[in-house]
């Protein structure tokens, strides 16, 4: 099977083309504006697997290009903008027996299998990331998909699902920071799932670098090192508080990406549709934090008399 990069992204160039060199493909190609190569002209390519890393606004029409010339498809988060591009795409997918997956591969790593096979019930969960964003980052251009929402949504749209295979019944988001044109830059979650249990957020461009999660329950609490991007080369520590003891467990290094598209291998192989689910579910979940959001901003704009402000 042949592999396919369409887009050379910074992150495209430190983990996605090592991990498919690291994988039983024929043969890897770059297609990007840096080297000169519009993949809308690309013609006569035998079906392989394509992965799509280009600015957020062009991963429709480049999944769908994708698609329908018979390529299986990885996409990087967050796959699409919108539920229905979403929903347009797997069905898609579906019809042409093709998997279709987005790249939300830091559950792949082996410290959240670890922490799952602990004995204990976690119902808390508090994340932050505020990845560093400069501003001439394409992230910072509504036009072309920018945005802290889409940028950072797929890891709170998903990490309810990867603890608890659950999607919020209740979502807040508080923006705290906007561009000029009121694009959001970072905000605040208080997300409520069945159970009891919640997940709360901190996400954006605007503060220091923090990379954080801590998982709470019943007499005891679990820290993650680097749990939303941990590079290959990082022996992880997750540190556990239980019973009023404290232990810290060095893990041994991994590489969530190449655990994941070796996952995707298994699925083309297969003929396995195990990533249909997840990618719909963190599309109706960042769906919700969308319209939350735009509720806080309407909310807000209106002055404790009654006018708008």
């Amino acid at each position: 099977m042949d592999f396919l990069l369409i887009g050379r992204s910074r992150f495209a160039q430190r983990r996605v083309l090592p991990a498919a060199a690291a994988l039983p493909f024929d043969s890897i190609t770059v297609a990007s504006r840096r080297d000169g190569t519009d993949w809308r002209n690309l013609t006569g390519r035998r079906p392989g697997l394509v992965y799509v890393s280009l600015t957020n606004g062009e991963h429709a029409e480049a999944v769908a290009w994708a698609l329908r010339s018979g390529h299986h498809v990885v996409v990087d988060k967050p796959a699409f903008p919108t539920l229905p591009e979403a929903r347009t795409a797997v069905a898609l997918a579906r019809q042409s027996s093709l998997v279709l997956a987005e790249a939300t591969c830091y559950s792949y790593h082996p410290m959240f299998a670890w922490a799952g096979a602990l004995d204990a019930t976690f119902t808390k969960a508090v994340a932050v990331f505020t990845p560093p964003v400069p501003a001439t980052d394409f992230r910072h251009d509504r036009s072309r998909g920018g945005g802290a929402l889409l940028d950072t949504g797929p890891y709170l749209a998903s990490l309810g699902r990867v603890l608890w295979d659950a999607e919020p019944d209740r979502l807040q988001v508080i923006v705290g920071d906007r561009a000029p044109d009121g694009l959001e830059l970072a905000y605040s979650v208080l997300a409520g799932y069945p159970g009891d249990r919640t997940v709360v957020g901190q996400f954006g461009f605007t503060t220091g670098y923090r990379n954080a999660l801590h998982l709470l329950g019943p007499d005891v609490g679990v820290d993650f090192e680097r749990p939303f991007s941990a590079p290959p080369g990082l022996a992880p520590t997750v540190r556990v508080d239980a019973g009023g003891t404290s232990e810290s467990h060095r893990l041994p290094p991994a590489d969530s990406m190449l655990l994941f598209l070796d996952r995707v291998l298994a699925a083309v192989r297969s003929g396995s549709r195990e990533f249909d689910g997840p990618l719909l579910s963190d599309a109706r979940t960042r769906d919700q934090l969308t319209r939350a959001a735009d509720l806080d901003l309407a909310t807000r704009m209106v002055q404790p008399d009654g006018t708008c402000g």
